[in-house]
């Protein structure tokens, strides 16, 4: 129950925290700062990411509106895992069989295309040269939800020489008796497979937390960035009458599937200022 609150409680403590701080002002040293002390207009940087459930990578451009303030809009890809995913190991792999990893009872992958508009505050300055700059931050916006189909390498009988004959397939109904067999599953068949059977799930995503920039230079972007996000999305599929009816996102076959995902995440951003 906490791991699934914990997202949610940072999110709040992030706007807690953002009334405390528009109450103070940042300061170099033991001067205050004020807007006329902004000297660049616009930053960029690119940020890998990894969550409690996946990894990611962004793009991100900032408008320096002042010392105080910048907006930002930021695209970014990455992918959400299901909390039951347990990679394991087929029976068969060996050094002589280089056999993948898989996940057992795995229907779909889980992919999103987020992009995000919002704002950084800042809580306090770089003292020197060789000071962090804290900021909190918010940001929202609209999230593609791609879902493809999982591939999994089945044995389906035994040649002459011993090897296996195997199909490369995703779950079907009819298959069901070895995609759910681990003893009949050489591995996963990898990432290239089932993007030409991709389905949408459009959805939202809210975030929110606290960036630490320790750039030596102004100029220069080093920061990392700890927060709490949201995913929610749903798809429009048919039923088994024809009707059409909305649908969680169908990552697991027989583990319950959400429409709401929540993350904390720890982000890298490089970049520049100018």
């Amino acid at each position: 129950m906490l791991k699934k609150i914990a997202p949610a409680i940072v999110l709040l403590l992030c706007v807690w925290v953002s009334h405390t701080a528009l109450a103070q002002q940042p300061i170099i040293g033991t001067q205050p700062l004020t807007a006329d002390d902004i000297v660049f207009k616009k930053e960029f940087s690119v940020g890998l990411k990894a969550h409690t459930h996946g990894f990611g990578a962004s793009a991100n451009l900032v408008r320096i509106q002042n010392i105080f303030k910048k907006k930002f809009i930021e695209i970014e890809v990455m992918n959400i895992k299901h909390p039951k995913e347990r990679r394991q190991q087929s029976p068969y792999a060996s050094g002589r069989n280089s056999a993948r990893g898989y996940v057992f009872g795995k229907k779909n992958s889980f992919y999103t295309l987020n992009v995000n508009f919002g704002s950084i505050h800042t809580i306090t300055n770089k003292g020197q040269r060789n000071g962090v700059q804290v900021s909190w931050f918010y940001g929202y916006g609209p999230s593609l939800g791609i879902v493809k189909p999982y591939y999994l390498e089945l044995i389906y009988d035994v040649n002459e020489r011993g090897g296996f004959i195997t199909r490369n397939e995703k779950y079907t109904p009819e298959n069901a008796a070895w995609f759910m067999n681990n003893g009949l599953i050489l591995g996963s068949s990898g990432i290239t497979y089932g993007w030409d059977d991709i389905n949408l799930f459009p959805g939202f995503q809210l975030k929110g937390g606290f960036n630490f920039d320790w750039a030596n230079f102004y100029e220069m972007v080093k920061a990392i960035e700890i927060g709490a996000m949201v995913n929610v999305h749903a798809g429009l599929v048919k039923n088994a009458e024809g009707d059409i009816q909305i649908s969680r996102v169908p990552i697991m076959i027989e583990e319950q599937n959400s429409f709401i995902f929540t993350n904390l995440y720890l982000r890298l951003n490089l970049g520049r200022r100018k």
